[in-house]
């Protein structure tokens, strides 16, 4: 087979060919002879059977192209995960009090400054720039609703340094959907209103049924958190002060999202599944009404069962429950039926389900609700946690203080990242906040 370009120089050749044939027959005035037409015709043959070579040759090239672009992609994030495991947040740290920007950390640095100006959010110069990638395998080992996607396994004392009980971060685990590295605000249109159609008669005028749209509306805001290190840790080994820094950002950060997310609507932060005005709301107790339950009451069975049927009468199909620990611990003491043989408890011990859904506890889910003269009340939902969305623009701003703590030996550091949260469809979640634990 011959290369492209022999190929294209014989096309060439034979165009001449045919042009040339074409304007002996114009000038000569006639028609073609036999010989000049079998001619033809052999050239046509020719020239489609170069084009089909051509076509073959063309995709070869660019096959091979393409892999050869793909072993590039290939060694580029193999590199860049390398990279990624010698990042040290005390070398950035330091970078962050000095102003160098070299190395792997000056090389993210220059990485996450891209993603913050295509997202749009505008950063300080001075500060030093996490790209989420640095984040992105330890934040998917924080979910699961027990930690069955990792997160048990995040060491939680470095060293000298013996870390507080935390809370679990469940929401992942339960499905929320993520939305990473956002450009700007994000509208999603929403259907407001159920298609239908009407009965008329054979001949009759049918009524118009318009559909109506809303939508959800994702903006950045900012979450900031705050840490003192000693500069005593700071001279320890790189190990220590990166276990434990990048430990501290991961939980900081999931801690205040997924709060925000359960409960959420207090000032600057996003609306979560409890405030949300549009979620279904049962009243514990069995109670039909708000007015029935001036201060909250104990749960019973009926409650968990009204749960799934708001969600589901709303045409919605919940996948989960969630709840926290002191209301796990009083539906485990608590029988289904008010009077008859003990044990039948509402939640099994040791179970993990609860009504036939799967059960998640955390202490993120307030137990401190207000309502007539109780403010200890607890919260519970059920609902299709894929109807929810965090949302990100970039990764995390690092700004390293140096200066206000130097007389206790103090450095302070302080972190920023961009985030929202949103339900998506409101009816697929029901909440009762009324619970007395």
């Amino acid at each position: 087979m011959k290369n492209i370009k022999a190929l294209k120089e014989e096309r060439g050749h034979l165009l001449d060919e045919l042009a040339g044939l074409q304007t002996v027959i114009e000038r000569e005035a006639r028609s073609m002879s036999e010989l000049e037409t079998n001619r033809l015709n052999d050239i046509e043959a020719r020239l489609s059977s170069i084009a089909n070579e051509v076509e073959k040759l063309d995709k070869l090239q660019n096959l091979a192209a393409q892999a050869a672009g793909n072993s590039v992609s290939r060694s580029e994030e193999k590199e860049k995960s390398k990279m990624k495991d010698q990042y040290s947040f005390k070398r950035a740290m330091e970078m962050a009090i000095s102003g160098r920007r070299d190395g792997v950390e000056g090389e993210f640095n220059a990485i996450a400054a891209e993603e913050y100006q295509r997202s749009g959010v505008s950063v300080s110069a001075h500060s030093i720039k996490i790209p989420s990638e640095v984040f992105k395998r330890d934040m998917t080992a924080t979910g699961g609703s027990s930690g069955s996607e990792g997160g048990v396994n995040i060491q939680t004392s470095v060293g000298s340094i013996i870390d507080v009980l935390l809370p679990r971060t469940v929401l992942r685990g339960l499905g929320v959907q993520q939305l990473s590295n956002l450009v700007g605000n994000l509208d999603l249109p929403t259907a407001s209103t159920l298609p239908s159609a009407g009965w008329n008669t054979e001949n009759g005028t049918a009524t118009e049924k318009s559909p109506a749209f809303s939508k959800v509306t994702f903006s950045p805001k900012r979450l900031a958190a705050y840490i003192q290190v000693s500069n005593q840790l700071m001279l320890q080994s790189s190990n220590s002060i990166d276990a434990y820094v990048r430990n501290w950002l991961l939980q900081a950060m999931a801690q205040s999202m997924e709060a925000a997310a359960i409960k959420g609507g207090g000032s600057n932060e996003p609306t979560g599944i409890i405030a949300n005005a549009n979620v279904n709301v049962v009243f514990a107790g069995g109670a039909t009404s708000n007015a029935t339950n001036a201060n909250g009451a104990a749960p019973v069975w009926a409650d968990v069962v009204n749960l799934m049927k708001a969600v589901e009468n709303a045409n919605g199909e919940g996948v989960a429950y969630l709840t926290n620990p002191l209301v796990k611990a009083r539906l485990q003491t608590t029988p289904r039926q008010s009077s008859g043989v003990e044990g039948n408890f509402i939640w099994p011990a040791g179970g993990s389900e609860l009504n036939g859904y799967p059960v998640a506890t955390s202490t993120l889910v307030p137990s401190n609700l207000s309502k007539g003269t109780s403010s200890t009340l607890s919260a519970a939902i059920f609902g299709d946690f894929s109807k929810m969305a965090l949302a990100s623009w970039g990764g995390m701003e690092l700004t390293v203080d140096p200066y206000s703590g130097a007389t206790a030996g103090l450095t302070n550091v302080v972190l920023n990242a961009y985030m929202d949260c949103n339900l998506l469809q409101p009816a697929a979640f029901a909440v009762c906040k009324d619970i007395v634990a």
